[in-house]
């Protein structure tokens, strides 16, 4: 008995002694965390400081976890380890230091209702702003607020580019998941399949590629950019090989903005049943989620949308990457532009664009006058305003498949009786620059050498006569034999414009007196956002007014202006524009990446749109961005979208 008192004590003096080790240790653990934790907010917060960018207070950090890594993580295995990775440092990152995190933007949607939200079908840039750019996980993005030549990886946090620029290898990374379905059920038991979580994975972005692809999918203006892709393929779950035909320059940015549908939604009806192989593309383009929202996987969800109404996106807290300060953005949907005036002022909104006409009422008279209305938010510093250089140019695209403007000399003469200067200054208040092609004129591929085709009317009756154009019965109305034997035609023609678009309704009134002069007759045609879209979709025009942004690179060319995309489907060359030339510098350019050779290529092929004239270039386009007071971190990117608030924070809360 006695020796087992002996081994119990000593048993329990040696656990006393292991549980005040353990004491001690953790006591210095947990204090050795908390001088790393504030080692690394001090850290964090003298980097902020000294990188913080002086225009806009956007953040620039180097180093960290956003520095791209050639070591391989435990478990991953590297297809081609010499190959330097070819991603670049991010070098914008959110949110904000102090940033409220559970603040509210509330936006402006004023085009209406959109026509869907299946990205592959629907070509619209308000979607690809508003919700694309926020929903979607790219496998990379450009520095868009610094140097958008360079990428760096969002899904994807490798890149290895072999073969010289043929194949691109990517490694993403764990733990993205899909987001919650709307606009169903999720208690029916009809829709338990939807329930749980859905991982994002390689496979996904192969079908996105297999839908891009399928000639049955209504995606035109998609496939033209993937063509020269020959081979898509998930190695696994988190490693994608795309590999090109030939070495192209628009290789890299094709690659690198990729961003993936699920495949689990897509290829099943809405009770989770899986469609026959050969039905999928078909069922894709009437498929029962288009129109109930976008499923992304990225830094928001699309969380609600009430048609006629609203539509919310939310922070996603589950997102693996960085994510932004503002808690959800809540967008305002209505179809009269001039409301965004009137529900700014109101505070309905905390940021919206003024329109010229507005911009001039609301603040420009009274920098002149010098007294501005009591009260005015513009200038008691509730409301502040930037004017915006946009990545984007304003046109009226003429339609050469209808044979009022098949013959260039027709086109020449509407854009030397389109006084662009004049409505530029009084329509729009001098917000954009004149241009003469496709080109940003702050870039080098614009050719300035090009002179602008001064507004003249005599110069443009003597071209109407010389492609055959005359008033034969004295009505005011230049009239011609358009097909043999049918008689001849006066020349009157429709110019379709966005309802509510006020100032290019009145470039259109403009634009329609000065044709008169010339014995032109031009009916303005107006139509709402939507069919606007359709009928553009499907060239049921003569003209219209419209507008196209642009990249950073020309690489939109190919799309736009291609001969063999003048009959695509929804596609993009909506005018007919088909020359020979023009399609051998497009190709040229796509082969070229020596920037010198691209630049001089860009420089041939503006000079035949200027004498072809399948556009009257008009404008760059300069936008007022105006944004309540409590909007912090306010910066503009270099690219489309301009207007990204992923860097902004609000300081108000909704309840």
């Amino acid at each position: 008995m006695r020796n087992e008192n002996v081994v119990r004590a000593v048993i329990l003096g040696a656990l006393g002694l292991v549980i005040a080790l353990l004491i001690v240790l953790v006591a210095q653990t947990n204090h050795l965390e908390s001088r790393l934790i504030v080692q690394a907010q001090q850290i964090r917060t003298l980097g902020e400081a000294t990188d913080r960018l002086a225009a806009g207070g956007v953040r620039v950090v180097g180093g960290g976890s956003n520095v791209p890594t050639d070591a391989a993580p435990p478990g991953v295995k590297f297809l081609h380890p010499d190959v330097p990775n070819f991603f670049k440092p991010k070098d914008v990152h959110w949110p904000p230091p102090g940033a409220n995190l559970e603040g509210v933007l509330k936006g402006a949607w004023d085009t209406g209702d959109p026509k869907g939200f299946n990205p592959l079908l629907e070509n619209s840039a308000y979607n690809y702003e508003f919700i694309e750019n926020y929903v979607a996980y790219r496998l990379g993005d450009m520095n868009a607020w610094t140097n958008p030549s360079d990428w760096h990886g969002e899904i994807a946090y490798r890149c290895e580019v072999t073969d010289d620029f043929k194949e691109f290898t990517f490694y993403l990374r764990p733990g993205a998941k899909w987001a919650v379905p709307i606009g169903v059920n999720l208690d029916d038991p009809a829709h338990a399949w939807l329930k749980g979580d859905h991982p994002v994975t390689a496979e996904d972005y192969v079908f996105t590629l297999d839908m891009i692809m399928n000639p049955q999918v209504e995606s035109g203006p998609n496939r033209n950019y993937y063509e020269n892709l020959e081979s898509w393929k998930a190695l696994d779950a988190t490693t994608l090989v795309l590999r090109w035909k030939k070495k192209e320059f628009n290789n890299v940015p094709e690659s690198m903005v990729l961003a993936p549908l699920p495949r689990f939604i897509y290829t099943r009806d809405e009770r989770g049943a899986e469609y026959p192989k050969e039905t999928v593309g078909t069922n894709f383009n009437q498929h029962w989620y288009n129109s109930k929202g976008l499923l992304g996987s990225g830094p928001y969800s699309m969380t609600r949308y009430e048609p006629g109404s609203k539509l919310v996106l939310t922070r996603n807290e589950a997102f693996p990457g960085e994510k932004p300060a503002i808690k959800s953005i809540v967008y305002s949907i209505y179809t009269d532009s001039a409301l965004t005036l009137l529900k700014l002022k109101a505070h309905e909104i905390e940021v919206g664009e003024l329109r010229a006409g507005q911009y001039r009422e609301e603040i420009l008279q009274y920098k002149t006058s010098g007294k501005p209305p009591q009260g005015s938010p513009f200038f008691n510093g509730d409301i502040l305003c930037d004017p915006v250089e946009l990545s984007s140019y304003r046109y009226i695209g003429w339609n050469a498949d209808r044979p009022y403007f098949s013959d260039k000399r027709v086109r020449r003469a509407m854009t030397m009786a389109f006084d662009r200067k004049r409505i530029l200054e009084n329509v729009w208040l001098g917000l954009g620059t004149l241009i003469t092609g496709p080109f940003p004129p702050s870039t080098p591929y614009y050719d300035a050498s090009i002179p602008l085709i001064p507004f003249d009317l005599a110069g443009a009756k003597k071209l109407l006569a010389e492609a055959g154009w005359s008033d034969s019965d004295g009505d005011g109305i230049v009239d011609k034999e358009l097909h043999p034997g049918e008689g001849r035609k006066p020349f009157e023609f429709g110019l379709m414009v966005p309802i509510g678009a006020k100032e290019p309704t009145v470039l259109a009134n403009i634009l329609r007196d000065d044709l008169l002069k010339i014995g032109v007759k031009m009916n303005l045609e107006t139509a709402e956002w939507s069919l606007f879209l359709k009928r553009t979709d499907e060239k049921s025009f003569d003209a219209y007014a419209g507008a196209w942004t642009t990249s950073w690179e020309p690489i939109e060319l190919y799309q736009i202006w291609h001969s063999s995309q003048a009959d695509v489907a929804k596609g993009s060359n909506r005018v007919g524009f088909r020359n020979k030339e023009a399609d051998r510098i497009i190709d040229a350019l796509q082969a070229t990446f020596d920037p010198a050779e691209r630049v001089k290529l860009a420089h041939e092929f503006h000079r035949i749109l200027a004498d072809e004239q399948p556009y009257s270039f008009f404008s760059t386009k300069k936008v007022v961005v105006c944004h309540w007071k409590e909007v912090d971190n306010v910066s503009y990117a270099k690219t489309f979208p301009n207007v990204d608030v992923r860097p902004w924070s609000v300081k108000r809360t909704e309840p």
